[in-house]
C-alpha cells in the first residue's frame, strides 16, 4: 500500500548543488516555443489581420477611427490602392488589454 520512505543526509550547499545539476539537464534539452506571429507575413491583408484578432472585418474599419472615445486601435497602411496592417502593430494589439464598453 505505502512504498518505502529513504530519509538522506545532505548538507545544504549538497541540495543546492543537486538541484543546480538538475535544472542544467533539464535546460539543456528545452526547446524554445516558435514565436507568436512568426508564420503572419510583414505585410496583413484585412482578411488575415481580422482573422488574427478575431474581430469582423466592419470591427477592424471602425478600429481604424479616432473618437472622442479612444484613439485608433490599429492604422492600416494604404500601398497602391490596398489596406495593409504591420505585423508587428498586429501582434500588439494583441497583446494589449483593452475594455471597449458599449453605451
Amino acid at each position: 500500500m505505502y512504498g518505502t520512505v529513504l530519509q538522506i543526509s545532505m548538507t545544504p550547499d549538497q541540495l543546492n548543488e543537486l538541484i543546480r545539476g538538475a535544472v542544467r539537464s533539464e535546460l539543456a534539452n528545452y526547446t524554445p516555443p516558435v514565436p507568436e506571429g512568426s508564420t503572419l507575413p510583414e505585410l496583413l491583408t484585412r482578411r488575415q489581420t481580422a482573422q488574427a484578432l478575431q474581430v469582423s472585418l466592419t470591427t477592424l474599419h471602425d478600429w481604424a477611427k479616432d473618437t472622442d472615445e479612444r484613439a485608433a486601435v490599429l492604422v492600416p497602411l494604404k500601398i497602391n490602392g490596398r489596406v495593409r496592417y504591420r505585423r508587428s502593430e498586429v501582434l500588439a494589439a494583441l497583446k494589449e488589454k483593452r475594455r471597449f464598453k458599449a453605451e
